[in-house]
């Protein structure tokens, strides 16, 4: 009897530790513990980019739009040297944000085409002209109404930089046929991308639960979006803005204009933004004393640590490559082009890294973009 009762106790001893063992390696929808943390932490990294990076991102547009309204405003109204400073000058800061900011064009907000809206690149110079010295009302309605190469941040590129010389920029404001014409396009210009900001803000905010709930490992994913988006403004700057400037299609004959805001030149620092926005994006280190989970902690999850160190020094190395072009990239290619082609194989090695290794390590499904010469 006495043997009886202890082989009914170690049975039972036994289906207490299998249950146990069960409930551990099972949450409570019945998924296994390995992939019960890899969603957590998926959710994790989609809820760290929104919040600290994708939001504060939004707020910091929508307040550098705002605050270029009114310096706009305030030159059209006294329109002088000092004036035309400060605009340029906001200018520039409000273009730093929009280059971090631009990565996040996907989901319903890629498919809201505002992204055009804001920035299309090239303007159309003929065009705008055609505006200004054209017999239409100007305004903020007539700007809505026209396409995305004659508005945004780069139609407000050419007017305000149009010439090396500030004063015959002034010119072309005060005394110049049509001045009073330019003068209404550009407040108005200003005054359709505050907008714009503030709607792009408020498509964000609408999205917010789809894009951090959004955890399947497919197209519709919200990681799966993320990584394309890396994808894809990586092989913006590989082909368009050093590939193109550098002569790639063309036999290798440099031509400056193809550099995205030649005029201002800003192209550099567009460069630079975007690859802060990357990297940021990819370590998720977007805000300094928080757990801050990115694309590293999840090859780290799965096991993948050397390729995530791998990422890593590409990261760096692009960094390295940007921070031997001491002067702009205008004057880079003109002086020392071997420079501008050393950064461009840097992203290079980045893009593959990111494209395909990262992608086929966490099961990314990458899709066809504009840039793909796949």
């Amino acid at each position: 009897m006495r043997a009886l009762n202890m082989k009914t106790l170690s049975i039972t001893l036994l289906s207490i530790i299998l249950i146990v063992i069960f409930m551990v390696s099972c949450d409570k929808d019945g998924i296994s513990e390995a992939e019960y943390q890899i969603q957590y932490r998926r959710e994790a990294q989609l809820d760290n980019a929104y919040a600290n990076g994708i939001m504060p991102l939004n707020t910091a547009f929508v307040e550098n739009t705002t605050v270029l309204r009114t310096r706009t405003q305030a030159f059209v109204q006294q329109p002088n040297l000092e004036n035309l400073d400060d605009l340029q000058n906001q200018w520039v800061s409000m273009l730093k944000v929009w280059k971090r900011l631009e990565l996040y064009n996907l989901g319903i907000i890629e498919d809201s085409f505002i992204h055009f809206e804001i920035n299309r690149w090239p303007t159309n110079a003929e065009i705008v002209n055609g505006y200004i010295e054209g017999a239409e009302t100007i305004d903020v309605d007539f700007i809505v109404g026209n396409g995305s190469s004659s508005k945004g941040i780069s139609a407000m590129e050419y007017l305000l930089f149009s010439s090396d010389d500030n004063q015959e920029i002034l010119n072309q404001f005060t005394t110049n046929p049509h001045f009073e014409r330019r003068q209404t396009y550009l407040l108005s210009l200003a005054q359709n991308l505050e907008m714009k900001a503030n709607e792009l803000q408020m498509l964000w905010i609408m999205h917010k639960t789809d894009f951090i709930s959004s955890l399947e490992n497919g197209i519709s994913g919200s990681q799966n979006q993320l990584t394309n988006a890396m994808v894809t403004l990586i092989e913006e700057i590989i082909i368009s803005k050093l590939g193109n400037p550098l002569g790639n299609g063309n036999g290798g004959t440099i031509n400056i204009e193809e550099l995205e805001a030649y005029r201002s030149e800003s192209s550099l620092l567009i460069i630079q933004e975007h690859l802060t926005a990357l990297k940021m994006l990819y370590n998720g280190d977007f805000t300094q004393g928080t757990i801050n989970w990115g694309f590293n902690d999840y090859l780290d999850l799965i096991d993948r640590r050397t390729l995530n160190e791998a990422i890593t020094s590409s990261f760096d190395n692009c960094q390295d490559k940007l921070n031997l072009i001491s002067e702009s990239l205008k004057q880079e290619l003109l002086d020392t082009p071997q420079n501008a082609i050393d950064l461009q194989d840097a992203f290079d090695n980045l893009l593959v890294l990111i494209k395909v290794d990262m992608a086929n390590a966490i099961g990314t499904t990458i899709t066809i973009n504009d840039n793909d010469g796949d």
